[in-house]
């Protein structure tokens, strides 16, 4: 795709995301493979009002290329190191919904785990594994050296406090991820915990279908201490 196809699809995109309560005010950010470098929405800008000129060509170091007009997102940094240690990943979206930053609030961060609860078998045919960072503030170096730590195995990361990170090789499949995760938080939260989880075995019955990578005894996110969902959340 050119340019103006590539920005297209990512307007359309993020104004569907912000009509669905995605994201806010001017939380959020997205970015496409675009040549040797990526193409990203430029900072303080909302989903729900992108135009053609919201965009900024930059280079995998995630630094605007000569003859932009604009400053691209601060989070540039992260969506370039995404793109640079996966090289097959063709879009990335970065989202302040709800249910995420719910969830990214009460886990505990791990590395190597997950904080994803099981509740449909498309939190592990499409999303699979998710890891929570903790606490970075937006923008950092440090931010973007812990996300290229941890993505090299997953197809999205929470933030703590922040929100969440999908990428994919096309930005339909970043957002398929995206909805698939918030869909799945959201039922989990809303009945405070108690929705019922598939277990290892369904879990497993899904990789002779659909090649799903499992994990046992990793269906429900494990709280920080002192946590209590209680009777769950109104949406």
């Amino acid at each position: 795709m050119n340019r103006d196809e590539i920005v297209q699809a990512m307007i359309a995109h993020s104004r569907s995301l912000f009509e669905r309560n995605y994201t806010y005010s001017t939380g959020g950010n997205l970015s496409h493979r675009f040549g040797d470098g990526m193409l990203i929405s430029a900072t303080n800008t909302s989903f729900g009002r992108l135009l053609p000129g919201d965009f900024v060509a930059c280079d995998l170091d995630g630094q605007p290329l000569p003859g932009e007009a604009r400053r691209p997102s601060k989070e540039a940094i992260f969506h370039a190191a995404i793109y640079r240690v996966r090289p097959e990943v063709g879009a990335v979206l970065h989202l302040h919904s709800l249910a995420a930053i719910a969830l990214s609030c009460l886990a505990a961060p791990t590395d190597t785990g997950n904080v994803l609860p099981a509740v449909t078998s498309g939190s592990v045919t499409r999303v699979g594994r998710v890891p929570l960072i903790e606490y970075i503030p937006p923008g950092a170096q440090r931010l973007a050296e812990r996300i290229a730590e941890v993505c090299r195995s997953v197809n999205a990361i929470l933030l703590e406090n922040h929100g969440v990170i999908t990428y994919a090789p096309t930005l339909d499949q970043a957002v398929d991820i995206a909805e698939e995760l918030e869909q799945n938080v959201k039922v989990w939260l809303m009945t405070g915990g108690q929705a019922r989880i598939l277990t290892d075995d369904e879990l497993a019955g899904l990789k002779p279908l659909f090649g799903a990578t499992v994990t046992p005894g990793t269906q429900r996110p494990a709280l920080r201490d002192g946590v209590s969902l209680g009777g769950g959340l109104r949406w």
